[in-house]
């Protein structure tokens, strides 16, 4: 049985390069939200991390970013202190990681795209939608 603690989007880190996936798994466990979202925005890929335990290749970087963003957004719980703002920022970074961006996309779109081949992330969507819907602006 899965502990909740560990329930969110493994997806994108599975598909992930054995190497990239070590790169992967440090990232989510020594940075917060912010500071990634920070290096997803960055032009170019941040070659200290690349370089942490082993060469990784450049085309790696985004893959990884996007692994890393969707499970780190897929971990939080639905908190009812969240204000209607903390709740959309989470989901737009989950679906823009997971190849959904809200841009593109309604969050029902996402939501019904995301059910066949990301599980936890449709749940999690579903989840937050509702929440968005409560929470009080």
């Amino acid at each position: 049985m899965q502990l909740l603690e560990n329930n969110y989007e493994k997806k994108l880190l599975l598909q992930l390069p054995p190497k990239a996936r070590d790169v992967a798994e440090t990232l989510l466990s020594s940075y917060s939200l912010a500071e990634l979202l920070a290096l997803w925005q960055q032009d170019q890929p941040d070659e200290k991390s690349l370089q942490r335990k082993q060469e990784i290749e450049v085309k790696d970087w985004y893959p990884i970013l996007n692994a890393v963003i969707l499970a780190k957004t897929t971990y939080f719980f639905i908190n009812p202190d969240f204000t209607q703002d903390e709740v959309l920022y989470l989901i737009k970074a989950a679906c823009a990681s997971a190849g959904f961006p809200l841009t593109q996309y309604s969050l029902s779109e996402a939501i019904r795209l995301s059910e066949a081949d990301f599980p936890v992330l449709n749940e999690w969507l579903v989840s937050m939608a509702k929440t968005l819907k409560s929470v009080k602006c």
